[in-house]
């Protein structure tokens, strides 16, 4: 496996400052953005994902009801409206591009306000197939807002949880759901057995992250009305836990939103979620205490991020590449002489400013933002989506510091395609920074699938380390500023994939309904492992161990072959079939 490495503008040389002016400007109109939100309820989706793979950040932006999605595609920094790519007039709320079946396309799932949250899967060629009925998911109208993927069993498939608010509609107690990916097509939902509804409350939206740092993804969701806020913790075993009080992360808000990042740099991730005029809440991740637990400190007025408006949805990111995180928030009164939206620069001292970065107009009616960099110049750029009578927000960066930047996107093997819940670490000399990947973040918003890493005046990362969701970490060394990397999983290892033997033992178990690539027998092999491939896209196969690592492969060359097994160990080993489409299966076996 070969690390690839795509190189755009490079920027080299020493900066004096790191706290350079940073600029913001609305550039939606000029460069082909027209979208205005006309519906009473709050927000619509914001997507920053590049949905068609050529290497461009595109913008999805959600609906009222009786109105098509509208797809923009990226034309090198101006957007093209494209027709509807899915027949869809629901009232939409989140939406979310998803490689959910690890075929190297991005599918789409969209939640509705009273509609059924429908998945819709890339057939090629951006055409779509409404597959939510033959993939098992609910058929139920209720009213979702959030919705987020992530792999909380680490099985290399995404699963998919959101919120279901049904109280207003049938009188049933309001509960989040979880669905597991079973690798055909098709979800099962384990939202009983894993303990995961924390039922009976008023959910806007949650997110998957490792709050404790021991790989396994976990929950935390924002909950209205006073409702008080819930962390779950993943047990590693298909259960969670809810730990809010023992973790000092039971707020009683009305929450709004779930921002994740470290924004402090000290290697846990932070939690910030948005409120009414009591005040935002931003949850310091202070790491375990004397007796082992991770615990968090709410600093949100001493950090200077309190807001005290009606914020909702947030969003960290390094608007300078000063390498540490800002914030920006988006809030609902419309006006300049009310706190409408904020922009906050972290000061590096666990404090924030908010300095002149332009934003000039933005006190309008704002629900929901997102991520990209649109003119890939480095810098993040911010779309908004604003309520009617205004229109939606294109906050360009004009990149007016001199910071240096990194840009990483993750390509999962044996964990999910998307990278989602790997975490990047990133040292510059003796600064240290850390990113969590996501699908689905803040309220009802996207970023961008393209991580940028600010650097300062560092002309180079002295190291990344990249932890996958199975484990394995690829390590990089001396990578120069002004580039954008694709990283595929054990591209630094020789294509050896070490997995987590937790993992092994977790997913040995898999049930008999996952994807074959092929009949394997006998099973328990002795001497031999005969393969009988069942369809013809198969190029490439390989034999590994419990610890990821590969003992033995090579390409396709016939539809029916033996492998000698005889020198193995005995125990449990997996063959992993690489399609056409660079989808993966991966099937069990034993060795006696």
């Amino acid at each position: 496996m070969k690390q690839f490495f795509i190189t755009s503008a490079c920027c080299f040389g020493i900066v004096i400052s790191l706290h350079a002016q940073i600029l913001y400007q609305d550039a939606a109109a000029a460069r082909g953005i027209q979208h205005i939100y006309n519906s009473t309820t709050p927000g619509c989706g914001v997507s920053c994902v590049d949905f068609n793979n050529d290497g461009l950040d595109d913008i999805t932006l959600g609906s009222e009801s009786g109105q098509p999605i509208r797809f923009y595609l990226n034309m090198g920094g101006q957007f093209t409206l494209l027709q509807p790519l899915v027949p869809h007039l629901d009232e939409v709320k989140q939406l979310l591009w998803v490689d959910f079946d690890n075929d190297a396309d991005k599918d789409l799932f969209v939640c509705n306000y009273e509609g059924v949250n429908r998945l819709y899967r890339n057939t090629g060629n951006l055409t779509f197939e409404d597959i939510t009925l033959s993939a098992g998911l609910p058929l139920d109208a209720f009213h979702t807002f959030g919705a987020v993927w992530g792999d909380y069993d680490r099985d290399g498939l995404l699963d998919l949880y959101y919120n279901e608010r049904k109280l207003q509609l049938s009188g049933l107690p309001n509960e989040n759901r979880l669905f597991r990916n079973n690798g055909n097509g098709t979800f099962t939902e384990v939202t009983p057995q894993a303990q995961a509804a924390d039922s009976g409350k008023t959910p806007f939206c949650s997110a998957f992250l490792d709050y404790n740092n021991d790989k396994w993804p976990d929950i935390y969701t924002a909950q209205d009305r006073l409702r008080i806020n819930s962390l779950l913790r993943n047990n590693g075993n298909g259960t969670f836990s809810n730990v809010s009080v023992a973790t000092n992360t039971n707020l009683a808000m009305n929450a709004m939103c779930v921002a994740v990042g470290d924004y402090d740099n000290n290697g846990w991730l932070d939690i910030y979620i948005s409120n009414t005029e009591e005040g935002n809440a931003l949850l310091r991740n202070s790491g375990p205490d004397d007796d082992g637990q991770v615990v968090f400190e709410e600093v949100a007025a001493s950090a200077g991020v309190a807001f005290n408006s009606i914020g909702w949805g947030s969003v960290f990111l390094d608007a300078d590449n000063d390498g540490d995180l800002d914030l920006y928030v988006s809030g609902m009164l419309a006006g300049a002489d009310v706190i409408s939206s904020a922009f906050y620069e972290n000061m590096g001292n666990g404090s924030f400013l908010q300095p002149n970065a332009g934003f000039v107009g933005d006190t309008v009616t704002s629900f929901s933002n997102a991520t990209g960099d649109f003119d890939n110049n480095g810098y993040p750029d911010i779309m908004v989506a604003n309520t009617a009578p205004f229109a939606s927000q294109l906050w360009l960066h004009q990149g007016t510091t001199s910071n240096n930047w990194l840009k990483i996107k993750l390509q999962g093997i044996l964990s999910n395609r998307d990278g989602i819940g790997a975490k990047i670490e990133i040292y510059t000399g003796s600064h240290y920074q850390m990113r969590y990947t996501h699908c689905g973040i803040g309220f009802l918003g996207q970023n961008s699938d393209t991580e940028i890493i600010g650097i300062g005046s560092a002309t180079q990362a002295d190291s990344i380390l990249i932890t996958w969701p199975t484990g394995h970490i690829d390590r990089l060394l001396n990578v120069v500023s002004g580039q954008k990397l694709v990283v595929v999983e054990g591209s630094t290892t020789g294509g050896d994939i070490f997995v987590d033997p937790e993992i092994i033992s977790h997913t040995s178990d898999l049930p008999a309904d996952q994807p074959q690539a092929a009949h394997l027998f006998p099973n328990p092999a002795t001497d031999e492992l005969h393969v009988q491939l069942i369809g013809n896209d198969i190029r490439f196969w390989s034999v590994l161990d419990t610890y990821g690592r590969v003992l033995m492969s090579d390409r396709i060359r016939a539809a029916e072959w033996n492998i000698a097994v005889q020198h193995l160990s005995s125990g449990l080993y997996f063959i992993l079939f690489l399609q056409e489409d660079g989808q993966v299966i991966m099937q069990k076996w034993i060795k006696r």
